[in-house]
């Protein structure tokens, strides 16, 4: 088989609507960012950004471009696909009863991590 050559599934899913773009968020001071469309028509959403900013306008282009390329991964040669499924299992997972906690014996009251509040912790037998 040609790799060349998608296998009709890899088409099956819909193209997400990506865009690089870079910004002068000051006089010689660029960032790159990636924008996701949904709809339609689209309306753009961030999906990343440079955290840093580059004085060159060709710098922040090409850094941009290595993200988006780290971003779709392995789909490159045919386009970044939404997961065809992935808009009916959020749907179905939102309207999931939640299940009741698990209630827990004996639980004891162990110090805050990391400024956190009081957690139970299970005693182990010994």
């Amino acid at each position: 088989m040609n790799q060349s050559k998608p296998v009709s599934a890899q088409f099956r899913a819909p193209l997400r609507s990506l865009a690089l773009t870079v910004e002068e968020t000051g006089p010689g001071d660029f960032r790159w960012r990636i924008l996701e469309g949904f709809g339609n028509p689209p309306v753009f959403e961030s999906v990343s950004c440079a955290n840093r900013t580059f004085s060159a306008y060709d710098t922040a282009l090409a850094t941009g471009y290595g993200e988006l390329q780290r971003l779709i991964g392995l789909e490159l040669q045919h386009g970044p696909r939404a997961a065809p499924d992935a808009v009916v299992d959020f749907i179905r997972l939102a309207s999931t009863p939640r299940p009741r906690p698990v209630e827990r014996a004996d639980p004891v009251k162990s110090p805050p991590v990391n400024g956190g509040s009081f957690t139970p912790r299970i005693r182990r037998p010994a």
